[in-house]
Parts: structure tokens; C-alpha cells; sequence
């Protein structure tokens, strides 16, 4: 009988480890709201000598022409994405933001590094990021979509 409930504590105390752990790799219960008109900066003592580079970016970048899309994912969520075209027939590179971020954020630089190169740029917002919704971060498992322009 103390066999049983040793297995069942070790048994609860797993699945508590792993509700945890979940909780804090995967779930965000809810954005950072960033007032109208400013930037989304990263948090943190390393990040603070690039704000106003993050800065400088975000606002070149609002500045530029864009065609935003939004699709609603197989289990309901709206997920959100910005395209800025250089060319009609330029290469176009799809970017994804990194570990709780977002796409202005994490991307601005790159938008204008794709227009330095000639590209154009398709800038995702993942699930629980920016204007997408959810609350589980999936690392792009779950956004299965394809976008085609006519």
C-alpha cells in the first residue's frame, strides 16, 4: 500500500512539474499593451543600449507603404501579417519573429534590409504575438496558412 501512494506522489508531482513548466515556456496570459503611436521595446538591462535603434526602425517602417492580412487559423484565431512590396516582381522573404516577440519589433530591421537587397517583405505576428491571438506560444506548429496574391 505505501508502494501505491509513493507512485502517486511521484505521479502528481510530474504532472505539476509539467503544468509548470508549461506556464512558463508556452503560455502568456495576456500582451504588453504599448500606447498609440509607441514602440514595443524589449525589457531588459541587455536591450536597453539598442532602444533607440528599435526605435529609429519601428517608426521608418510604420512610415512605409503596407497591405496587412489577417486569416482565421483552423481553430479560430486571427492571425495577423504586414507585406511591404519593393517591387511587384521582387523575391519575397517571409519573417517570423523570435521567443515573445513580435513582428514590428523583431523585424523592422529587416524590412529595411530586404528593400536594401531589392526584396519584399511578408512579416508574420505568431500566435500570442502582436496582433494574432491566443494564449499558447507554438513556435509556428500551428501556423499553417498559405497567403497568395492574385
Amino acid at each position: 500500500m505505501i508502494i501505491l501512494w509513493i507512485a502517486l506522489g511521484i505521479a502528481v508531482a510530474i504532472v505539476l512539474t509539467a503544468f509548470v513548466c508549461y506556464r512558463m515556456a508556452f503560455y502568456a496570459n495576456r500582451k504588453r499593451r504599448v500606447p498609440e503611436g509607441e514602440v514595443d521595446l524589449p525589457l531588459g538591462a541587455t536591450y536597453e543600449p539598442f532602444h533607440p535603434q528599435f526605435k529609429q526602425w519601428a517608426n521608418e517602417v510604420r512610415a512605409m507603404p503596407v497591405e496587412e492580412f489577417q486569416i482565421t487559423s483552423f481553430d479560430g484565431l486571427p492571425l495577423h501579417a504586414k507585406y511591404y512590396e519593393f517591387l511587384p516582381d521582387a523575391p519575397i522573404e517571409l519573417m517570423f519573429h523570435g521567443y515573445r516577440g513580435n513582428a514590428e519589433r523583431d523585424l523592422s530591421g529587416g524590412v529595411q534590409r530586404c528593400f536594401r537587397l531589392g526584396h519584399s517583405a511578408f512579416i508574420v505576428d505568431q500566435r500570442c504575438a502582436g496582433k494574432s491571438g491566443g494564449h499558447t506560444i507554438t513556435f509556428g506548429v500551428k501556423n499553417t496558412a498559405i497567403v497568395c496574391r492574385g
